[in-house]
C-alpha cells in the first residue's frame, strides 16, 4: 500500500470519504512554519531529485495535518496580489496558535472551488477562504458541492477578507482591511447559520452566491471589469472611474421581475438602470444597496432601481455608500424569497461581482445552508 504524500488531499478520512486528487495544490502546513527540512518535490526536477523528494516526503509523514484540521484556501492575487504577502504570516500564526492547519494557494480561476470541494470531502472542519468576495464564492461553491460538513451537518467557512471590496465579511461584521486580525474569528469556534443565494439561467447554469447580484447597469460594470479592464481601473478610484465611463455609455433596460414570497407573487414591470438581489447589506466594496438585508434571515433584498437619467444616477451613486438612494422616489426596495429576472438577452448579469450567464434570472435562498465564523 502506498503511503500518502504530504500534502495530498487524498488521505483517507477516518469515516470513509471519497477519494479525489487535488493536482498541482501549492501547499504550507502550520508545521512546516517550523520545519523545513531536506528538498521538496517539484514537477520540473529531474529524475533523481524527484526520488529525493518523494524520500524526504515520506519520512515528514507525521508533520501532515489531521483530515480533521482546517484548510485556508488563498488567493495570492486577490487585493491586487497583498493576499499572496498573507502566506507566511499565517504559516507563523498557525505554528504559534498550535493549529495543525494547510495552506494552499490557488494557481487559477476555479481552484479555489475544486480545492474547498475535495477538503469538505476528506472531513476537514472548516475551510478558511482568504481573498476577497470572489474568492469566497468559490469557496462557498464548493462547499455547496458537497453539501454536507464532516460531521453530516451544514460546510463550516472562515473568511479571511484580503481582496478589494470585502463585502462578504462587513455583511457578517467582520472588519474588511484586518486580514490577520480575522485569523482568530476564521479559525475560532464561535459560527452563525448564513445563507445563501442561488442563481440559474434558461442555460442550465447553476451559480451561488453570498453576497449580492445585479441585473443592468451594476453587471455592466462587473463585465467591463472581467472582461475589458484598462490600466487606469486599477482600485477603489479605478473602479469608479470604471462605473462614471460604464454610466456614459448605458442605456436602460425594460425588465420584468417576478418576486415570489410567503403571500404569493407580484410582478414589475418598468424601465430600469438596473436591480440588485442582496443576501448581505453591502456589494461593489462596500455600497449598502440593501441596509436592511440580514445573512441569516432567509430572504433576499431587492434593490429596484427605476428609470434614472444619468444625471439623477450621477448624483444617487455616491450616496449609496451611505444608503441615501432609497429616499429616492425612483428606488424601490423589498423582499422576496424567490424572484425571476426577464428583459434583452443581451442584459448583463453578476453574482459577487463575477459574471454569470444571462436573462432570463432564477434566483432564490438557501436559509442557513452553511455556517460562517464570527466573532
Amino acid at each position: 500500500m502506498a503511503l500518502p504524500l504530504a500534502g495530498d488531499l487524498r488521505q483517507p478520512h477516518p469515516q470513509g470519504a471519497r477519494h479525489r486528487r487535488q493536482g498541482r495544490s501549492a501547499e504550507r502546513t502550520g508545521d512546516a512554519a517550523r520545519t523545513r527540512r531536506g528538498s521538496r518535490l517539484s514537477h520540473h526536477r529531474g529524475r533523481r531529485q524527484l526520488t529525493t523528494g518523494l524520500l524526504d516526503a515520506r519520512s515528514r509523514i507525521d508533520l501532515v495535518p489531521a483530515p480533521s484540521s482546517p484548510l485556508f484556501i488563498v488567493n495570492p492575487i486577490a487585493g491586487s496580489g497583498r493576499a499572496h504577502g498573507l502566506a507566511p504570516r499565517i504559516e507563523a500564526w498557525m505554528a504559534e496558535q498550535g493549529i495543525h492547519g494547510r495552506l494552499l494557494e490557488t494557481r487559477e480561476r476555479g481552484h479555489a472551488e475544486r480545492l474547498a470541494a475535495e477538503a469538505a470531502d476528506l472531513g476537514h472542519d472548516r475551510v478558511i477562504a482568504v481573498g476577497g468576495d470572489g474568492t469566497i464564492q468559490e469557496v462557498l461553491n464548493g462547499l455547496m458541492a458537497t453539501g454536507l460538513g464532516p460531521d453530516g451537518g451544514v460546510p463550516l467557512m472562515g473568511i479571511v477578507p484580503a481582496g478589494r471590496g470585502n463585502d462578504v465579511a462587513r455583511g457578517v461584521g467582520l472588519p474588511p482591511n484586518d486580514p490577520i486580525g480575522s485569523l482568530p474569528v476564521a479559525a475560532g469556534e464561535a459560527t452563525q447559520p448564513f445563507d445563501v443565494g442561488k442563481a440559474s439561467d434558461d442555460g442550465g447554469a447553476i451559480r451561488y452566491f453570498a453576497a449580492a447580484g445585479g441585473v443592468g447597469f451594476d453587471a455592466q460594470v462587473a463585465w467591463t471589469m472581467a472582461f475589458n479592464r484598462k490600466a487606469w481601473m486599477r482600485g477603489e478610484a479605478g473602479y469608479f472611474l470604471a462605473t462614471l465611463n460604464e454610466l456614459r455609455r448605458f442605456r436602460n433596460r425594460d425588465l420584468r421581475v417576478t418576486l415570489r414570497g410567503d403571500d404569493g407573487a407580484r410582478v414589475v414591470d418598468q424601465r430600469s438602470l438596473f436591480i440588485a438581489f442582496a443576501n448581505g447589506p453591502y456589494y461593489g466594496g462596500g455600497m449598502q444597496i440593501c441596509p436592511g438585508a440580514s445573512t441569516n434571515d432567509g430572504w433576499l433584498d431587492i434593490c429596484i432601481v427605476g428609470d434614472l437619467s444619468r444625471f439623477e444616477a450621477l448624483r444617487e451613486l455616491p450616496g449609496i455608500y451611505r444608503a441615501r438612494h432609497v429616499n429616492n422616489p425612483k428606488v424601490e426596495i423589498v423582499q422576496a424569497r424567490a424572484l425571476r429576472i426577464e428583459g434583452d438577452a443581451e442584459t448583463r448579469v453578476h453574482l459577487d461581482g463575477e459574471p454569470f450567464g444571462g436573462l432570463p434570472l432564477e434566483v432564490s435562498v438557501l436559509p442557513g445552508a452553511v455556517r460562517v465564523a464570527v466573532a
